[in-house]
């Protein structure tokens, strides 16, 4: 990589969680710019914050040539993913830049995947899925190293701060896959899907069988061949009909967010049947992916990365969780 590639740019940054992140980026006195395709929103929020800006469609090649030239890494905040994240990959690795998304997609994981071997060759890490799976991922890491052979992981997601109008609609796109998990190393569909009950500290959370991407991230990141996931809540767009981005507020507002917290619970039972469990506790969903996807992003700014398509935790462990204010893990006896 050249040493002289030290900026960050945020594609998407005039979107609801795409502002956050630039804010969040702003805090820590990061040096980025933002992209959008809305040329007076772009402009605007570019002028609020300060920043230079450029104007383009996700798959305007030649553009996306021109405003990653002196990049070292892109934050792509423009879901739905399933329409943005292969041309963006695309265009890091032909520039050789780091690619990070914010994607709950998991056919966005798959292509990242397939596209491990190309973003190798291009000395570029590659990870989807880089905003609330970062702790998610570390907290997976953390307690696979707590048996010899884990088998087994179950994984619960309380949320809390209500939903943005790109996550309502991404949502439709993890719904219409039906409930996957990872079964002997395999994704395979849940024949017979069923709740069950986590533990966040002292509350105990009732969660429905849902993929939420670890049967993918987490399998980078431990190999662990048995994966089920569940969720505190109903996907949105199994509850919204006639989704469009005009009947949908943006999100919640700050005070809405700091309201509540989210967790993430999870459970590994080892070969020999010894069973671990630890949650998170942080903030909730659009401050802990704005917090989360920064932080990853602050590494590559310092150096810190490995080639090739990656996970939160195949790249980072459970340390990364130390860059994520107000957030910690507990260990469950």
């Amino acid at each position: 990589m050249n040493s002289k590639k030290n900026k960050l740019l945020i594609y998407g940054a005039t979107g609801y969680t795409g502002k956050i992140i630039a804010e969040r980026a702003k805090e820590l006195n990061i040096d980025f710019e933002i992209a959008g395709r809305d040329p007076d929103k772009t402009r605007k929020f570019a002028e609020e914050i300060a920043v230079d800006y450029h104007i383009f469609d996700v798959d305007t090649e030649y553009a996306w040539q021109k405003a990653l030239l002196g990049k070292q890494v892109l934050i792509n905040a423009a879901g739905p993913f399933k329409f943005t994240a292969e041309q963006a990959m695309r265009a890091c690795i032909k520039a050789g830049v780091h690619y990070l998304d914010i994607s709950a997609e998991m056919e966005t994981y798959r292509l990242a995947e397939l596209l491990d071997e190309e973003a190798n060759a291009a000395g570029i890490q590659l990870i989807s899925g880089a905003g609330l799976f970062v702790s998610y991922d570390a907290l997976v890491v953390h307690l696979s190293k707590l048996v010899p052979e884990p088998e087994y992981l179950r994984v619960g997601f309380q949320h809390y701060g209500g939903f943005s109008r790109g996550s309502v609609l991404s949502s439709k796109n993890i719904a219409d896959l039906g409930t996957l998990i990872r079964r002997n190393g395999d994704i395979v569909t849940n024949p017979d899907p069923k709740s069950k009950i986590f533990s966040f500290g002292e509350q105990e959370v009732d969660c429905m069988a849902t993929p939420l991407g670890g049967i993918i991230l987490s399998y980078k990141s431990t190999g662990i061949p048995n994966i089920e996931e569940f969720f505190s809540l109903k996907l949105p767009a199994t509850e919204v009909p006639d989704l469009t981005m005009v009947n949908l507020p943006d999100g919640p507002t700050k005070a809405e967010r700091a309201a509540g917290r989210n967790g993430i619970a999870a459970e590994i039972t080892g070969r020999d049947g010894k069973v671990v469990k630890a949650w998170v506790d942080a903030p909730s969903g659009y401050d802990l992916t704005p917090l989360s996807v920064v932080a990853v992003a602050h590494r590559i700014l310092n150096n810190d990365f490995k080639f090739g398509y990656q996970s939160p935790g195949s790249a980072y462990g459970e340390d990364i969780l130390q860059d994520i204010p107000n957030t910690s893990l507990v260990d469950m006896i």
